[in-house]
């Protein structure tokens, strides 16, 4: 097992494990421990391309769908599943990944990726530090807004310059360390304006 996650409500959790090939997650009781629903599986290629420490997961606000993220070889890619149904509703690509808890977003799920100058994708923070790939500053942080089950983003906004990212557990705020600058910028994912 290598992440558990509590639902917004505390009433149940996730927790999220890798082996032979195959990412599982069950939602849990917290009482009891039992399982409620699951597993939700998702199936590698090879085990060696994924990465432990890229699993992660996290509830939706009304507790109906869980997020997990995971991380093969150098791509990160996250699966949304519905609770009840064993479903699996969509799955997205990106570097991080939070549902949004409040405000007119609620219920969205907010992604930070990395692309080139050019527009192509730049999948780790880590890949920007290639010497070959020039400096960082010609790397773009764009943030984007996703519906659950429709799996089609809209842009939320995108910063330059950035050398780390952090989600607010509540998915309200994005904040955004700045390489060169020597700052921290919080962005806010309501409208995208950067707040302090």
């Amino acid at each position: 097992m290598y992440c558990i996650v509590l639902s917004p409500d505390e009433k149940t959790f996730v927790s999220t494990s890798l082996s032979s090939y195959i990412i599982t997650s069950y939602v849990c009781d917290s009482e009891t421990g039992h399982c409620i629903s699951g597993p939700f599986e998702e199936l590698e290629e090879s085990e060696d391309s994924l990465v432990m420490e890229g699993l992660n997961a996290c509830f939706s606000p009304d507790g109906k769908h869980i997020l997990v993220r995971y991380q093969v070889t150098l791509s990160y890619h996250a699966v949304v599943w519905e609770i009840e149904r064993g479903e699996k509703v969509s799955q997205i690509e990106g570097f991080d990944f939070v549902f949004i808890h409040c405000g007119q977003n609620k219920g969205k799920i907010a992604s930070v990726d990395w692309i080139d100058e050019d527009g192509s994708s730049v999948r780790t923070i880590a890949s920007t530090d290639r010497e070959d790939q020039g400096p960082c500053s010609t790397r773009i942080l764009r943030v984007k807004l996703w519906d659950i089950g429709d799996g089609v983003p809209d842009r939320l906004f995108e910063v330059t310059g950035v050398a780390v990212t952090r989600f607010s557990p509540n998915g309200q705020y994005l904040a955004v360390g700045k390489r060169y600058e020597n700052v921290v910028e919080l962005w806010n994912l309501e409208d995208g304006e950067s707040t302090h």
